[in-house]
């Protein structure tokens, strides 16, 4: 029904919850490689009864809500504006009231025609970074919206698109625990969850947004090379050899580099402490034994 090229994918940012877009406006891809991973909306419909029927005789609209979701390589290029959408102090951290809000434009020239999607009142929800080693470093974005417009043309026009050696290879993706640069890395995650919601009133749609209780973990797997790394740190940290009463937290950072040279962020994680510790795949000839460790990354996540 459709070929490589019919389908486009951009967002803005709103200067207020449902308000006008910032900048002439302004629009901007989400990176090279993106996936629109969930597209939906909820009329959350209530059944109604009546004592003498057997079935329900009516569904009533409630509350409205859509969610979208969009997966893409990082890039230098549009980054930074994608963490203005997730990080409601300049991009750069998290702070009480209401988040940024965005709009995305999801688009598709079919066989007889256009149809567009304009989801409204953007929100983010949960945001995740995902190294693999050997493959490009990739984000997650989940949001949901407060309302939406149907279009029959394309609404983007001059979408800031990633450049040629923007992208962030494996190579270009360093994470740091206890001031050491984490050797032999084979994946990790940092991820942040239950960002903002929505508030409601006397309308089927959200009347406004506020920042909820963001919360920042740590997923990592790397080959083994000693206790004294993050065996030690699930013990409780320093020089132990049993598990503490007590853990001590180190700092961490994950950083960003374009395959170009170019920065692209630092993620500072002031507190990390091990919530889970494995070893994997000690009796396995064929692979060697790794350390799947999850941390909790407390004191306020910033981005440099």
């Amino acid at each position: 029904m459709t070929g490589g090229g019919a389908a486009s994918l951009a967002f803005g940012k709103e200067q207020s919850f449902t308000g006008a877009l910032s900048g002439p406006p302004d629009y901007w891809a989400f990176g090279r490689n993106p996936t629109l991973t969930d597209l939906s909306l909820e009329n959350q419909l209530q059944r109604l009864d009546e004592a003498d029927a057997v079935e329900s005789v009516e569904s009533v609209k409630t509350n409205f809500e859509g969610a979208v979701a969009v997966e893409a390589v990082v890039s230098a290029d549009v980054h930074g504006d994608v963490h203005d959408l997730v990080f409601n102090d300049g991009g750069t951290a998290f702070t009480s009231g209401r988040p940024t809000t965005g709009r995305i434009y999801a688009g598709i020239d079919y066989l007889d025609g256009t149809a567009e999607r304009e989801l409204i009142g953007c929100i983010p929800v949960d945001y995740s970074v995902t190294y693999e080693q050997g493959a490009m470093t990739t984000y997650s974005l989940t949001m949901l919206y407060a309302d939406e417009a149907e279009a029959t043309s394309i609404t983007p026009t001059s979408v800031t698109q990633a450049s040629d050696g923007s992208s962030v290879p494996f190579h270009g993706t360093d994470l740091t625990i206890d001031s050491a640069s984490v050797t032999k890395l084979q994946s990790t995650t940092l991820s942040i969850s239950n960002i903002a919601r929505f508030q409601r009133g006397g309308e089927t749609a959200p009347v406004d947004a506020v920042i909820a209780a963001p919360e920042t973990t740590l997923d990592m797997s790397a080959i083994f090379s000693g206790p004294e790394k993050r065996l030690d740190l699930a013990y409780g940290g320093g020089s132990v050899s049993e598990p503490q009463d007590q853990l001590s937290s180190v700092t961490g950072s994950l950083s960003l580099t374009s395959k170009g040279g170019t920065s692209v962020a630092t993620y500072g994680l002031p507190k990390l402490k091990p919530d889970t510790y494995q070893w994997a795949d000690l009796i396995d000839a064929e692979t060697d034994l790794t350390e799947p460790t999850t941390f909790h990354v407390n004191g306020g996540v910033t981005v440099s």
